[in-house]
């Protein structure tokens, strides 16, 4: 067999393995989307030429509570909020008679050029699209505050926006699923690596490989499994569902921010500041929620902004602050890993009512 005949075979097959990966990658898409619709879609572009989304369902006609603004986490859009009919925190707000938006950050959006994925970092999304989202829906909807719930990042986003991008006085109660304010690498050795400079981390393309695996999600498990979710917690069809339509890549600058804070001492850090720091003088209610066997957002991480929040105010009067553990000792089926904060089998009941009855409480 000549040269030319072996280059020919490994194109072909090349050719082959990439029509095969195609006609994979479209059947799964095709067949575990789920289709939302929503009333409103505002694209804006921020200051650095980065979009952001903003996405309303259909408000109600008098409202009679303020707007709630949700946040996404990292490796995720605005679906992580939204999944699917039972288990949409959006939708069952809407439910109540909330005017509901959420928040696509610039970290969630699909099809970023090169020179703005540069752009993607913790730093950017603090200091323009929390501010630039919350004064939108503040102008739209003519409210003189926002109710204010992040997942995961979106709730470290608003650590660090707190008193420096963000005052306080335009929130009105606010509610943190799964938010650490300190972060740490799955196993403790991988923090001898914190020498490596910032350019060594790459961005995290899970995206497409999320797609790819979704037909499998469910047929095996690995350590990585539990490390994400509690797979126990979780109704059959909806990780592979969550993959296909939630999940987003990780771009080089904000995976870099994340991989710096874990391997040095864990604290989340905006300008070189502790967020923690801007945490102490805030006096707005809120409820910080944690899962029982989260590997991602331990229940500790998570207490420590609970135990910052309006800390300048102790012996004065008492700032309204819950922290709520939902795992097996508090009355759940089941202990909570991260994921399932989003997509658990039992969150209607467990996590949207509380939280629901959080945002209705009056002072």
């Amino acid at each position: 067999m000549d040269w030319l005949t072996i280059i020919g075979s490994v194109v072909a097959l090349a050719v082959l393995a990439g029509i095969a990966t195609g006609l994979h990658y479209a059947y799964w898409v095709k067949r575990l989307a789920v289709v939302h619709d929503y009333a409103e879609r505002h694209d804006l572009e921020m200051s650095d030429g980065v979009p952001i989304t903003l996405r309303r369902l259909a408000p109600p006609p008098t409202p009679r509570e303020p707007p709630v603004l949700l946040v996404h986490g990292v490796a995720a859009n605005h679906r992580n909020v939204d999944a699917e009919a039972g288990i949409s925190l959006a939708r069952y707000l809407h439910g109540l008679g909330r005017d509901v938006w959420l928040l696509t950050l610039r970290s969630g959006q699909p099809g970023l050029s090169a020179r703005q994925l540069g752009f993607v970092n913790y730093r950017a999304m603090a200091e323009h699209d929390l501010p630039e989202a919350v004064a939108f829906v503040r102008d739209r909807t003519r409210a003189e505050t926002v109710d204010y719930v992040g997942f995961s990042m979106g709730g470290i986003l608003l650590y660090g926006a707190l008193g420096r991008t963000i005052e306080s006085a335009v929130l009105g109660r606010v509610a943190f699923i799964g938010s650490p304010a300190r972060v740490a690498p799955p196993h403790a050795y991988l923090k001898k690596l914190s020498f490596l400079p910032r350019f060594v981390f790459r961005g995290v393309w899970l995206r497409f490989w999320a797609r790819m695996s979704a037909f499998i999600v469910e047929k095996i498990r690995t350590p990585a499994h539990h490390h994400i979710y509690n797979p126990d917690n979780v109704r059959p069809g909806v990780a592979a569902r969550a993959l296909v339509n939630l999940i987003e890549d990780v771009p080089a600058p904000l995976s870099a921010d994340f991989a710096g804070w874990a391997l040095d001492d864990g604290i989340v850090r905006l300008n070189g500041e502790d967020v923690l720091e801007g945490l102490g003088a805030v006096t707005r209610p809120a409820l910080f929620i944690a899962g029982a066997a989260d590997q991602v957002a331990r229940p500790a991480a998570v207490r420590a902004a609970f135990d910052a929040w309006g800390r300048d105010h102790e012996g004065q009067e008492a700032v309204e602050k819950r922290f709520l553990v939902l795992g097996r000792d508090e009355g759940c089926a089941h202990d909570y890993g991260h994921g399932d904060l989003a997509i658990g089998d039992r969150l209607e009941e467990e996590l949207f009512g509380p939280l629901g009855h959080f945002l209705a409480s009056k002072p």
